[in-house]
């Protein structure tokens, strides 16, 4: 189940990173500036919004993993529609992808903690997470070389395939995890009630809110890293490719260390303000890219840069559902994410628009410091507890 869940982040992951992995090729062929992949991205993290509103208890009625094999279809369909040949399927394509995408999470925070033992929740639930920057990895080291040979478009393509084929392997298990499913559920609940029982929960609240400031950093890497070193650095599309690698198999080693870092220390509160050290470093460095800058120095920054920026989301996502009883993870990891992909929506437009205003790149990922620190506060505000608030509690104990 855990590897099952783990290809689909994987798979979706990279449906969703092979136009901004292209972007420098698609832009070429459209006729448009690479800068507008920020905006493509966007309405992709719009799109997530509307699924995760309206998603959150597909799980009980339909079952997790046909809430997946879902999401996994129309992630297929959103490669499929970008492979269009007018600049509008390109912004299209994002609508698909988005709502197929949002999907995935909730879904597989449902199956995990059915199955997970609470002591390596985790580092199982950042396993799980390791899809996205696995997927990443793929899209690298892949994506390039195929548009190099056959054209960008067939780089979509092969996405859709590879989605299809995980869609068929998961109908092989689906009668035994989805047993759980209520085939009376009602298909949509109260699409707010979810964002507003995490926003009545403090620690709840500031957990969301330091997640939607961490995505941005995560969001503006993997789409503008290409960008940044073919543009600024003067890299070819493969040579930049190496460098978003880099990054991602840095989110690999991020995600499962500092999920075994929360486990090791019990709060991932002390483990994600140590990741917002390392990663306030990284951005900051970023301030020092310029024309011929070594590949082996790009590659080690940005592996570090991406250990961090993708680094937080399994011990958040995990902690999210330590937070509320097993029934409603689902529907309150989606009530979580739904803060977290508005900062998603935004991080893109915020590094586009650094770069409009800076003319530099390179400015643009330093910049990213100072959101992080953002995250850092509100992550300090989510351990802590109001005075009054523990006077009540030792109050009630004491009764």
């Amino acid at each position: 189940m855990l590897v099952s869940m783990l290809a689909g982040q994987a798979l979706g992951t990279i449906a969703t990173m092979t136009l901004p992995a292209l972007a420098p090729a698609a832009s070429a062929s459209l006729g448009i500036s690479s800068a507008l992949i920020g905006y493509q991205i966007s309405i992709l993290a719009a799109a997530m919004l509307v699924s995760l509103l309206l998603g959150g208890n597909l799980s009980a009625r339909w079952g997790a993993c046909r809430v997946t094999q879902v999401g996994l279809s129309l992630c297929a369909a959103g490669c499929l529609i970008a492979t269009g040949p007018h600049v509008a399927f390109f912004f299209t394509s994002a609508i698909a992808l988005g709502l197929g995408y949002g999907l995935l999470s909730p879904a597989a925070s449902h199956l995990l903690m059915r199955y997970t033992p609470a002591a390596r929740r985790n580092v199982l639930f950042s396993l799980k997470q390791t899809g996205v920057p696995i997927g990443g990895i793929g899209v690298s080291l892949i994506a390039p070389a195929i548009a190099t040979l056959f054209g960008w478009r067939w780089a979509l393509v092969v996405s859709a395939a590879m989605l299809a084929v995980l869609i068929l392997v998961l109908q092989t298990r689906r009668e035994r995890w989805d047993d759980d499913r209520v085939a009376d559920a009602a298909i949509v609940v109260n699409p707010l009630q979810a964002i507003a029982s995490v926003w009545s929960q403090r620690t709840l609240r500031y957990l969301a809110i330091a997640g939607a400031f961490l995505v941005v950093p995560q969001i503006g890497l993997t789409t503008f890293t290409v960008v940044l070193f073919v543009e600024e650095a003067g890299y070819s599309l493969i040579t930049a490719g190496f460098v978003l690698t880099a990054s991602q198999v840095g989110g690999v080693a991020g995600r499962v260390f500092w999920g075994w870092m929360a486990d090791l220390t019990r709060s991932c509160y002390s483990a994600l303000a140590i990741l917002c050290g390392v990663m306030i470093a990284a951005a900051l460095a970023c301030f020092l890219v310029a024309p011929g800058w070594p590949l082996p120095l790009a590659c080690v920054l940005f592996f570090v840069f991406g250990s961090t920026a993708s680094g937080w989301n399994g011990a958040f996502m995990a902690e999210v559902a330590r937070l509320v009883p097993s029934k409603l993870v689902s529907r309150t990891t989606a009530g979580a994410l739904f803060y977290v992909n508005i900062g998603k929506m935004a991080g893109p437009l915020v590094v586009a628009n650094a770069y409009a205003w800076s003319g530099r790149y390179a400015i643009a990922f330093g910049c990213l410091s100072v959101v992080t620190a953002a995250a850092l506060a509100c992550l300090l505000a989510a351990r802590g507890r109001p005075l009054a608030l523990a006077v009540q509690s030792s109050s009630r104990t004491v009764k």
